[in-house]
């Protein structure tokens, strides 16, 4: 009886972990900004940043933001950056924005990247651990 009890507390928190890691920080707000004239301004780049079902996303000559969501292109998605996407910010189905995690930047390549650098931004909970 015992053992029995075990196993369905455990299959219940593995359950539990399995769908808090999909969920995104709720407490993030779109981008602010910094005014005429200011770099970085955000940007709507929801037509703009390539996604795992199109080839040029596999493509490392292209130097265009990539986002992997399980929203695609369906929500809105919004950039800064100054001459490439640093930071990136993805609505959910409700409108919330949630900043997306930096998965890889080609920057680490500095001068050798003969593109301009490129990131693959990932929303958040999407993988464990990122």
């Amino acid at each position: 009886m015992k053992r029995s009890l075990l196993v369905r507390a455990g299959a219940l928190a593995i359950g539990l972990m399995a769908l808090g890691s999909g969920v995104a920080n709720a407490e993030d707000a779109w981008p602010v900004d910094p005014g005429l004239g200011g770099i970085g301004a955000p940007v709507d780049r929801t037509d703009y940043v390539l996604m795992p079902d199109q080839p040029e996303f596999w493509n490392p000559a292209i130097g265009i933001a990539r986002v992997i969501s399980p929203y695609g292109r369906t929500t809105k998605i919004v950039c800064t950056g100054y001459r490439v996407d640093t930071s990136c910010w993805q609505a959910d189905r409700d409108g919330n924005p949630h900043e997306l995690k930096e998965l890889f930047n080609t920057t680490v390549f500095g001068s050798l990247a003969t593109t301009p650098a490129t990131a693959v931004f990932v929303y958040p909970g999407m993988f464990p651990g990122v």
